[in-house]
């Protein structure tokens, strides 16, 4: 290998190349890969390169490869942060490839293939890769008006088509409203669609759809995401199916019509494929095949079970040929002259799911009409599904589409992702000694219960739960004949947590983990629509109501059947600004590409500016002031240091580093100077009442991102100042006041592991302090985190519930930092030896408090004058 990386490095330098890295990928699956198309996000450190098309890729056989980058993020001085890099690799199977990436003195698509060719005409495009051309309708979706291979056509007329049918079987029409290019280069070129599907009653349904071509190739990837614009109709806050802002339907699928001759196909990729004469195939997969198959978690709107057997059936002319349990199936048409292959992504998972081969070509059943039950797709809901395609000639030799199911997945060092920066206080493993806190986390997917494992208990799969955490925190003490239903969603950013222990030990399984459940919360735990509130509208569901079982709300927390029906008024809610949570989908956009993991992020910070927007309110001539909902934590009427300001402050800048709007810049200011100050009475804000304000510590871990985002974009200012000063004032009275919750857990109502768990904050918020502060006051916080971080760790290992996921995933997402500064103790901000004068606290007073303040004078009137009368009734 050392010879290896010499002889690199010699041809590296004849063509003026600069070694930047090397890229790891292992082949698993057993299969030769030969031109698999792959990409990967990669972070560069500041300053470091400024022409992104100087990047290139070179095989383990020294050879300069087809280098396609797409900038994702830039650093404040303009050079890259955050790059796409597409390529092709070639690997045998189980086998090991090491890749390098280097930075030439050129253009590195000089050494590329010729890039996809595009025409545009009135009515359509046609997209040329070199080896097979697609036509595309500009006006209604289909999604290939026709597929030529050498001249010869491989659809039947009219070409593909898109199909869905409501509960009457009224067929929708597909129309094109924005057609756009996604990327281009010389490896792929994406369209990105958006439409509406509409019927004759003018019923409109939304749809998105990625498709990706490929240079010399004819393998396409087509992602379809179906969307129900509509708003919800929540009565008193309940979120449960059947809401009359459903959208209901029977099927939704991909027809790909073809004058085939034979087929062939399997249901797994390691199997042989079978051949089968004619039509009349279907492979159908009507539940997960696990164990809980038939789990209540699969209900509908009345509450009944859906799946009606366990796993997946293969018929034959109506006949079962084949049955299993779960599905990974591939299907080969071949005609006289061109064949085409074609597989979807997670069929199993995402059950119920069906591939046809009909007389007249395939039938690819996305939603497919052979479940016993509508679909109901919520108001705001939406669901994306992927297939691939490959077409070629009938005398060329392919590589079959089984290696769909298990892609190459590119690595890189964790040193490299460390020091490009790109993520803060990120580390390798290798320099992470805490064992004890290693062994906690890893428990989520090593050992005998891991998060997948855990996926087994409720039968977390189907399309509209597949990619979740199953939350067996909010089951302890549950003694009911089946598991409870408990989503966890992504409270507390799961998923940028297992991002980043990919990215510090490269473990595959943490990218599955963080893959799976990026994608369920951009599908159905935001809620895309703007015909709601605007405390609603574009934002994210929290997780299932603590320790009720979700019964018929799904993934929405409030459900009619948790509510008291003597006061139902009193139970409900709807999205909430301290379960906003979008770091974790920036990294993703930043690893994937996926313009939909931008436009939650977005979505999410348009949700903060506009929840809070007095203006919008139907009162606001009366009262134009802010509403407070974008800073309020657990209650109305507080406006301090809490998870609610905290969450929607971090969104603003993550929003900000995609789009580079000072508006969500001078919003989260706006929400600090609102919520903290450096002269804060800090006694009176009441900390010690554990139960309601423990979350101060997550707005200060915030206010810590804040200050490095001031640095990164040297804007040392009177706000930065501000911010340092309010840190300093905060973990001050924390030196002196906080102690680890194991101490005080007599103080909350319901003394679980989850307490301990959050001292890790504690420890992070001293971090940041530190970083900011000087001398023996610095000190004293590093001290303190240490201690801290290691009374979390003690108290919480004390527990038989350790292992539950909800104290997993808050040492997951908090404890790296440690690492961080105990492999660079000496971290530092910029310090400030003086402060300008801040002048003197003032309070928020939101939109409508003082009517809000009445009511509640005059309701507890009312009850006391309700207790009086019931007191004298004889």
């Amino acid at each position: 290998m050392e010879e290896k990386l010499k002889t690199l490095d010699r041809l590296a330098l004849d063509l003026s190349c600069e070694r930047l890295c090397s890229i790891e990928m292992n082949e698993t699956l057993g299969l030769n890969r030969f031109g698999e198309p792959v990409n990967i996000g990669i972070p560069f450190p500041r300053g470091r390169v400024f022409d992104a098309s100087r990047l290139v890729i070179f095989n383990d056989a020294e050879e300069p490869l087809p280098t396609q980058v797409q900038v994702l993020g830039r650093w404040p001085d303009g050079s890259l942060k955050w790059g796409l890099l597409d390529f092709y690799v070639d690997i045998k199977a189980e086998c090991n490839a090491n890749y390098i990436l280097g930075l030439t003195s050129s253009v590195g698509s000089e050494c590329s293939l010729d890039r996809v060719a595009i025409q545009e005409h009135c009515d359509e495009f046609i997209i040329d890769t070199g080896l097979a051309k697609f036509i595309l309708n500009k006006r209604e979706f289909q999604p290939f008006a026709q597929v030529e291979i050498q001249g010869r056509k491989v659809l039947s007329d009219p070409g593909s088509r898109i199909v869905l049918t409501n509960k009457d079987d009224e067929e929708f029409l597909p129309v094109i409203d924005d057609i756009k290019l996604g990327c281009s280069g010389p490896v792929r070129f994406t369209f990105l669609i958006r439409g509406s599907f509409v019927n004759q009653s003018r019923e409109a349904i939304g749809f998105f759809s990625q498709l990706s071509f490929f240079a010399g190739s004819g393998f396409v990837e087509f992602t379809f995401t179906i969307n129900n614009p509509r708003a919800a109709s929540h009565p008193g806050g309940l979120w449960d199916l059947g809401d009359c802002g459903s959208f209901y339907f029977r099927d939704l699928s991909v027809q790909m019509p073809f004058p085939m001759e034979m087929t062939y196909w399997n249901a797994q990729p390691h199997k042989p494929r079978e051949p089968h004469h004619g039509s009349g195939l279907e492979i159908y997969q009507d539940s997960s095949g696990g164990q809980h198959w038939n789990s209540q978690n699969h209900c509908n709107r009345y509450g009944k079970v859906v799946p009606s057997f366990c796993g997946y059936e293969v018929r034959e002319n109506q006949e079962i040929v084949s049955k299993g349990k779960r599905a990974l199936p591939t299907v080969l048409l071949e005609g006289s002259e061109v064949n085409f292959e074609s597989s979807m992504e997670k069929f199993w998972q995402n059950f119920p799911k069906a591939i046809e081969v009909q007389q007249n070509g395939l039938m690819l059943r996305l939603f497919p009409k052979q479940c016993q039950d509508l679909f109901e797709l919520q108001g705001g809901e939406q669901k994306t599904h992927t297939v691939f395609f490959q077409f070629s000639l009938a005398s060329q030799k392919t590589v079959p589409l089984n290696w769909v199911h298990e892609r190459i997945l590119p690595r890189l060092p964790a040193e490299w992702y460390a020091q490009s920066e790109a993520i803060p206080y990120l580390t390798s493993r290798a320099l992470d000694d805490q064992e004890e806190y290693l062994d906690l986390i890893d428990s989520a997917i090593m050992g005998e219960n891991t998060f997948f494992d855990r996926r087994e208990i409720i039968d977390e799969y189907g399309w509209r739960n597949f990619g979740d955490i199953y939350a067996d925190h909010e089951a302890v003490g549950h003694k009911g004949p089946t598991p409870k239903i408990s989503h966890y969603n992504n409270q507390y950013d799961i998923i940028n947590g297992a991002l980043i222990e990919f990215f510090r030990s490269g473990d595959s399984r943490w990218h599955v983990l963080m893959n799976d459940l990026a994608r369920h919360v951009i599908d159905i735990d935001l809620y895309h629509t703007t015909e709601d509130r605007p405390e609603y509208n574009g934002g994210m569901f929290w997780h299932t109501d603590h320790y009720f079982d979700a019964g018929t709300a799904s993934h929405r927390a409030y459900s009619k059947a948790n509510a008291d029906p003597s006061d139902p008024s009193m139970y409900g809610g709807g999205p909430s600004n301290e379960q906003n949570y979008t770091t974790g989908l920036l990294h993703y956009y930043y690893l994937s590409g996926d313009p939909l993991a931008s436009e939650a992020v977005l979505s999410l910070a348009n949700w903060v500016l506009q929840m809070d927007k007095g203006s919008r309110h139907w009162l606001r001539y009366l009262d134009p002031r802010p509403t407070g909902l974008a800073s309020s934590s657990a209650g109305r009427d507080y406006h301090g240091p809490g998870r609610g300001a905290g969450n929607s402050i971090n969104a603003l800048l993550d929003a900000y580093a995609l789009v580079f709007n000072r508006e969500y810049v001078e919003k989260a200011e706006a929400l600090i100077r609102r919520c903290i100050h450096p002269h804060d009475n800090i006694e009176e804000r009441n900390f010690g009442d554990v139960e309601y304000r423990w979350s101060y510590t997550v707005f200060l871990q915030i206010l810590g991102k804040y200050l490095d985002f001031k640095v990164e974009h040297r804007e040392i200012d009177t706000m930065y100042a501000y911010a340092q000063a309010s840190l300093i004032h905060y973990a001050q009275w924390m030196v002196a006041h906080e102690v680890p919750y194991q101490q005080v857990i007599h103080k909350v109502k319901i003394p679980t592991e989850t307490w301990p768990a959050q001292d890790i904050r504690k420890s992070n918020v001293f971090k940041f302090a530190a970083k900011y502060s000087e001398g023996l006051l610095r000190d004293t916080f590093l001290r303190k985190s240490k201690e801290f971080f290691q009374a979390s760790i003690r108290d919480l290992r004390s527990y038989a519930t350790s292992h539950l996921t909800r104290p997993i995933v808050l040492l997951l997402v908090n404890g790296y930092m440690h690492a961080s500064f105990a492999a660079n103790p000496d971290q530092r901000g910029v310090l400030l030896k003086e402060y300008p004068d801040f002048g003197n606290p003032q309070p928020f007073s939101p939109q409508l408090s003082e009517v809000y303040k009445l009511k509640e004078w005059m309701d507890e009137c009312r009850g006391k004058i309700q207790s009086w009368t019931s007191g004298r009734k004889p």
